[in-house]
């Protein structure tokens, strides 16, 4: 039996047990919010190749963006970078770790915002739609005054992609180039390998490297 509440104070130590417990829960409940944003943790921890595919998920199902950005944020054990010379030993995604799971700092809002507005991906509507018929005789009968809702959103896609478009050297971080290489931009992501060359001139072959990696794909 699944102990969410343990989960939920220690997510840290989810484990590849526990991942499987939770994947059986979401398949009996699949809008079980909680369980979504455990299990994109555990997939983390387990550095699952699945966990990309998982955050768009979570991040659908989420009521809160922002819970689930500090969950994947938190207690977050860094990966070892590719260096330069071992990446020419495997094939170029490889090398570029496409498809590994992205690591997002706490500083890194932007980052994350844009990897959603990217991904395209929006929270499902839980409005309740009532019958159209109902609608109107409770509007005829109450005269209800018809007013917009307050909307409270972490993110918003359509300001991301505009600001994604201003050159802001301040935002330009690894794992933003990584988001733009997951996605397909490798326009974008080798622009932001060449602001990263400027950043952090101590790590400029490693960046270099990568720009090179990026134009040997787009050739294939």
């Amino acid at each position: 039996m699944i102990n969410v509440i343990a989960h939920i104070q220690a997510p840290q130590r989810i484990n590849g047990e526990n991942v499987v417990k939770i994947d059986s829960l979401l398949h009996e409940f699949p809008y079980f919010q909680t369980a979504q944003l455990l299990l994109s943790k555990g997939l983390l921890n387990m550095d699952s190749i699945r966990y990309n595919r998982q955050l768009k998920k979570a991040a659908i199902y989420s009521l809160d963006r922002k819970l689930l950005f500090k969950l994947i944020t938190q207690n977050k054990v860094k990966s070892q970078a590719i260096s330069a010379d071992s990446s020419y030993k495997q094939s170029t995604e490889q090398a570029l770790e496409i498809g590994q799971p992205l690591s997002f700092e706490k500083e890194e809002e932007y980052s994350f915002s844009e990897w959603l507005a990217l991904s395209k991906v929006k929270k499902i509507d839980r409005t309740p739609k009532p019958r159209t018929k109902q609608l109107i005789d409770n509007f005829i009968d109450k005269k209800v005054s018809v007013s917009k809702p307050k909307k409270t959103t972490f993110f918003k896609p359509i300001d991301v992609a505009k600001e994604s478009l201003i050159e802001n050297n301040d935002l330009v971080t690894p794992t933003l180039a990584k988001v733009y290489l997951e996605q397909g931009h490798y326009e974008k992501a080798i622009s932001a390998y060449e602001k990263l060359c400027l950043k952090y001139p101590e790590k400029n072959s490693l960046f270099a490297n990568q720009i090179k990696l990026i134009n040997k794909l787009k050739e294939k």
